[in-house]
């Protein structure tokens, strides 16, 4: 198969889309009418969410496939799960059965990748597996599909509304699918157990809303799908009177401002920061709020900014979700602004040929781009002036807020601890700055600009680029680490890539599989961006 073998590339599809760069890679030596280009093809129709045409890909090589059943009982597979997730369950009964019967002549090493799912379809048509063995060594060797069995145990111990023994074992399945890794297997753990743990202990459901968030950050760019996921971190936060639930709502707001198909609730409205408001209106709920802790009514149709503060320090006031936007918007400022002063301490004993690797993995880990002056910002990050940069930044809510998390150092192994040792999870993991989504996006950058050569020139070049450019760009950086574990097939880049990767110490290999984690038309708008960076 165009010394590509099979087996190498089921080892690889196991890691489900998180195997793209990979693929994309294999696919350019494929041959287009080659079946294992067409089982390539179907994979990233079905994830991308094409179904009709994922089923297209799968139905020529059932029909055509005459050299292996290995292929043929895949992609099969993969119709069937297609057929119902488009309630097609009597048409995926058909196939089911196909599937069924063909078990016993694939190899060991493929029915990884089928076990779990046939478990699952036995379960849904009310069938027996028979003499069907789902408990060989080399399956119980796998991490994914034994997390997939941790995750079935999960949801019977929900229907039967045990939901620690649930968050257990999802939380077990999450920790499996980690050692692998399988980022969306991980996440839809994780997500699971809070939800289902939300009710019953809302401080530990608090701590896997935390890594779920961070996870978000470090995996996913396709965010728009991930709406459940930022909606279960929100409804956590807001249980728990988490004052972050304003950064969760800044992420979920621009991800709604920039995608059309990201639709999101009211619920929302009450934590949308606004950091240039003086005088509130004196809403009923803020005026029933003042009255009963001032113990007076108010006569005016407006408070002040300064008026609310002194409520709030007379009154040691903290945050709660239930308090009305006013007072919780000017909380915010003040803990935005007490982290800042933190910081500061932190800043100076910063090595200065550190801060403007810090500066740029923070803004290019960001949604939406903050306004700076881009010859002022850069001429004090070079320079390097602690006293003059702590100005600069000391100026605005938004500007405090990105030196906060320039400064930022949280790191997951303090949370993923917690769950291995379950018996007891204290405050002093529970990260109380920044939003881990954008922490976990900056580490990324970081970690890739670790052994960077001709800096300078390469975030002058940056900052020449236009907005779709620079989205485009931290994209493909963020991608280079994220993306980079211990693969079967190890890819390079070629031409200027590789040159792009050798002149800046980026890491070849890191460089081509932040590169492939694009398709073919994508790679051509990258290319040109490339090209301004030689």
């Amino acid at each position: 198969m165009n010394t590509i073998s099979l087996k190498k590339i089921i080892s690889i599809v196991e890691y489900g889309k998180y195997s793209l760069p990979i693929l994309n890679w294999v696919i350019r030596i494929l041959d287009k009418k080659n079946h294992l280009n067409l089982y390539i093809e179907s994979l990233k129709a079905k994830w991308e969410n094409k179904h009709n045409l994922a089923i297209k890909y799968a139905n020529i090589i059932i029909s055509t496939t005459t050299t292996t059943t290995i292929l043929k009982e895949l992609a099969r597979f993969e119709k069937i799960k297609i057929l119902i997730i488009l309630d097609k369950k009597d048409y995926a009964k058909k196939e089911y059965f196909y599937l069924k019967k063909n078990f016993s002549f694939i190899p060991e090493y493929a029915r990884n990748l089928i076990l779990p799912g046939l478990k699952h379809l036995c379960s849904i048509y009310k069938d027996d597996l028979g003499d069907i063995n789902i408990c060989s060594n080399k399956y119980n060797e796998s991490y994914v599909q034994m997390a997939l069995l941790k995750y079935s145990e999960a949801r019977k111990f929900r229907d039967e509304k045990k939901y620690d023994e649930a968050y257990k074992q999802a939380i077990e399945g999450y920790i499996l699918a980690k050692k692998f890794p399988h980022p969306t297997i991980m996440c839809s753990g994780l997500n699971n157990a809070a939800w289902w743990l939300r009710n019953v202990d809302k401080k530990k459901a608090l701590y896997v809303a935390n890594l779920l968030e961070y996870y978000l950050g470090y995996y996913f760019e396709d965010l728009p799908k991930m709406y459940n996921q930022f909606d279960t971190i929100f409804e956590i936060y807001f249980m728990n009177n988490n004052i972050r639930i304003f950064e969760i709502t800044d992420i979920i707001y621009k991800l709604h401002n920039k995608y059309s198909d990201f639709k999101i609730g009211d619920k929302f409205n009450k934590f949308i920061f606004s950091d240039n408001i003086k005088t509130y209106e004196l809403t009923k709920n803020l005026n029933n709020f003042i009255s009963k802790k001032i113990k007076k009514e108010c006569y005016h149709s407006s408070k002040k900014s300064s008026e609310l503060r002194k409520i709030i320090d007379d009154y040691n006031l903290s945050f709660n979700s239930n308090y009305p936007f006013a007072i919780n918007n000017e909380i915010y400022k003040i803990y935005i602004k007490n982290n800042f002063n933190s910081n500061i301490a932190k800043f100076k004993t910063t090595v200065r040929s550190k801060i403007p690797k810090l500066f740029f993995s923070t803004y290019s880990s960001l949604i939406e781009k903050p306004y700076f002056a881009k010859s002022r910002i850069l001429k004090l990050i070079f320079e390097g002036n602690k006293d003059k940069i702590i100005k600069y930044f000391s100026s605005n809510y938004e500007k405090m807020y990105f030196f906060n998390l320039m400064l930022s150092n949280f790191q997951e192994e303090n949370l993923i601890d917690n769950f291995y040792n379950n018996s007891h999870l204290t405050e002093d993991f529970l990260p109380d700055e920044v939003s881990l989504f954008y922490v976990s996006r900056k580490k990324l950058i970081f970690n890739l600009l670790k052994n960077a050569k001709n800096f300078k020139e390469f975030i002058l070049n940056y900052f020449e680029l236009n907005e779709e450019e620079m989205r485009t760009f931290d994209m493909f950086l963020r991608n280079c680490v994220r993306y980079d574990i211990k693969w079967p097939i190890t890819p390079y880049p070629k031409g200027k890539v590789r040159d792009f990767a050798i002149k800046y110490g980026l890491g070849q290999k890191r460089v081509a599989l932040g590169y492939y984690s694009f398709e073919d038309n994508e790679r051509l708008f990258l290319d040109s961006i490339i090209e301004k960076f030689l």
